[in-house]
């Protein structure tokens, strides 16, 4: 009983139409700031002088129901939920979330601050005598029965309130009872990156019962179950929507209630753009400027090839360091690849019109190759009537002879230019497949983007 009526006398707060006054204390107006209701107004506060301005008539019903409320938390058993040996408790949840940010590819996680707010009926707690509301606080609410649930997908939840308080009690005289408490965890997240970064991430937050089955508590949502708070804005993504669906988890033991709120998230696409595709595409560009470069300049171009080459590397090698180590491939790796792919096949270009430019005799091409990279151009009409007469007026073998041997000069000046026909091409052929390459990679994946 004494150590029940501290508690009170410690922790409670009467929101009624009346406030106990000792009469010891009247002489410390500032003591008695508590908030009074009126049944309109639940946040007006009633100073000391507004409360000795009350009728008397309401004063005297304030010892009574001290009294009241004095018993009937001596005779409360915390360790026995509501209506025991009756029918299930039915416990009523609304989630407001307060903040919510550092979501963590790497890790698949993200923090949340959350209200969780409680509602059920503790037939314990019906009063008479006066028809306002108590205000339980810490003291006393670890003595009243609560219900047993926790984060399902929880990691980690090591954070403190800084200010101390940071759970709430209000109990109405016909026994209903709602639970407040700030919930800062830290709570697991599957992602899946195949889109990525076009992709919609689907988070989670799973509320169950720990020990009690459904026998005992049933958990249920409000009317509006989920609330974000407006002012939440997080720099990576976007919340499209939020929805709440039930998630009971049948065991051995039994099968436990469970709620389960569901916030969408749509990745923001600016930071890639500015940081990853915009840089890409100049790097494809700049490796085109090789074609521009005379074959007789070697080590300008090999310098611009193999810079291209590594800087398209290091995107890659980046992008991929702040992710976790799945086998399927992205959006973006499909894009990387493919600028890796292109920068790839300009240094091999030049490697070709290079060995090309520099080779001073034929290949072992067929007939059809050389004519169609233009290695062995047809004769025009004129010199054909000619090379047939002068083959009919000369022995098969002077003919054959004359036409093998080539001074250097002719051979050095037929090969350059071959060469150069090669990066003429090139100037035209690489900016069209990169062109249809982009037509098809981005008509595939922005249909999918949510944003």
């Amino acid at each position: 009983m004494k150590h029940a009526t501290g508690l009170l006398l410690l922790g409670l707060v009467f929101t009624t139409r009346g406030s106990f006054i000792d009469e010891n204390d009247v002489h410390s107006p500032s003591r008695y700031s508590r908030q009074v209701s009126d049944g309109d107004n639940d946040n007006t506060t009633d100073t000391f002088e507004a409360v000795t301005s009350k009728s008397s008539e309401d004063l005297q019903t304030t010892p009574a129901s001290m009294a009241v409320v004095l018993e009937m938390l001596d005779n409360y058993d915390q360790r026995l939920r509501p209506d025991f040996r009756g029918g299930a408790v039915t416990v009523t949840f609304q989630l407001y979330i307060l903040t919510m940010g550092s979501i963590s590819e790497a890790s698949m996680d993200y923090i949340v601050t959350v209200f969780m707010r409680q509602q059920w009926n503790d037939p314990r707690f019906i009063y008479h005598g006066f028809d306002g509301n108590l205000t339980l606080y810490d003291t006393v609410i670890d003595q009243v029965w609560l219900p047993d649930v926790f984060f399902v997908n929880e990691k980690a939840a090591g954070f403190s309130s800084s200010t101390g308080t940071s759970r709430m009690m209000r109990v109405h005289p016909n026994g209903d009872v709602l639970y407040s408490t700030k919930k800062t965890a830290l709570l697991a997240c599957p992602m899946n990156f195949r889109l990525y970064p076009m992709d919609s991430q689907e988070c989670s937050m799973k509320i169950e019962s720990f020990s009690h089955t459904t026998a005992d508590i049933k958990l249920e949502w409000s009317e509006l179950p989920v609330i974000v708070n407006e002012a939440i804005s997080l720099p990576e993504f976007r919340i499209s929507g939020v929805h709440s669906k039930r998630c009971d988890a049948v065991r051995e033991v039994g099968t436990f209630s469970c709620l389960e709120g569901q916030f969408r998230m749509v990745r923001r696409m600016g930071y890639y753009i500015i940081q990853t595709y915009i840089p890409s595409i100049l790097i494809v560009i700049l490796s085109w400027l090789t074609f521009w470069i005379s074959p007789e300049i070697a080590p300008a171009r090999v310098a611009l090839g193999i810079t291209t080459v590594l800087t398209s590397t290091t995107f890659t090698a980046i992008n991929r360091s702040t992710m976790p180590r799945f086998s399927y491939v992205r959006a973006i790796d499909v894009w990387l690849l493919a600028c890796s792919f292109f920068i790839f096949c300009a240094l091999v270009e030049f490697a070709a019109v290079h060995f090309l430019f520099k080779r001073h005799k034929k290949f072992g091409f067929t007939g059809r190759f050389r004519r169609f990279f233009g290695l062995d151009p047809t004769p025009s009409e004129g010199a054909e009537e000619i090379r047939m007469e002068n083959a009919e007026n000369k022995p098969a073998e002077s003919a054959e002879g004359e036409r093998r041997h080539r001074t250097f000069e002719e051979l050095k000046n037929l090969y350059q230019r071959r060469a150069r026909r090669i990066d003429v091409a090139a100037r035209i052929l690489f900016p069209v497949a990169f062109l249809i390459f982009n037509a098809g990679y981005w008509g595939v994946f922005l249909p999918q983007y949510e944003g």
